[in-house]
């Protein structure tokens, strides 16, 4: 079984990973942290990238500055679209090698897929399931203030930028509210895994 797990910034969908993993067993696959794996130096994507953005997109190190990069993309949607061509396609082949090495390994069959654009970069068709994690925006204000150290107004900027839980209604099989405590939502989580 694969669970692939989306949602907003600050709703708690590092809790729900953490939970799944330690309480229920499942394998974690991190498509943001297995992005920056991928566009590091010596790696295909990388070099895709330098390719197609240039050397100015460099640290003096060599590695891609990801607000240089973030810079370049933000707002134009042709250069978004040509680095989303470039990295999702390597991420989804990297969760699914990943995903067969550990079946191969250690016999695992349970695993979870996160990604903030689950749906949006065809990850989501890998997974046999759709969760979507939601809060309270005052909640997430709140968590992301203290735990990230963000101001308000940035937060309620990516908050606006970002779909809504509207817009995930019918293309997910679950919505799993984590604005109450760890036990309601691993409660929400067992119920969803009794299958």
């Amino acid at each position: 079984m694969i669970i692939g797990i989306t949602g907003g910034i600050g709703t708690g969908k590092s809790t729900v990973l953490k939970i799944l993993n330690e309480k229920f067993g499942f394998s974690i696959f991190e498509a943001d942290k297995i992005a920056h794996e991928l566009m590091s130096k010596g790696n295909a994507v990388y070099d895709r990238i330098v390719n197609e953005f240039g050397n100015d997109i460099l640290k003096s190190d060599g590695e891609i500055d990801r607000k240089v990069m973030s810079s370049l993309v933000f707002n134009n949607k042709s250069r978004l679209e040509t680095i989303n061509n470039i990295v999702h396609p390597a991420v989804i082949d990297e969760i699914k090698n990943r995903i067969e090495r550990e079946n191969k390994l250690n016999g695992t069959d349970k695993f979870v897929v996160e990604a903030a654009l689950l749906i949006e970069s065809g990850c989501s068709k890998i997974c046999d399931k759709i969760w979507y994690i939601y809060s309270d925006d005052s909640i997430r204000i709140e968590r992301l203030k203290s735990g990230r150290g963000m101001e308000e107004d940035a937060i309620k900027a990516v908050i606006k930028n970002q779909l809504n839980y509207e817009d995930f209604e019918d293309k997910t099989d679950a919505m799993i509210d984590n604005s109450f405590s760890i036990d309601n939502t691993i409660s929400q989580i067992e119920k969803l895994l009794e299958f």
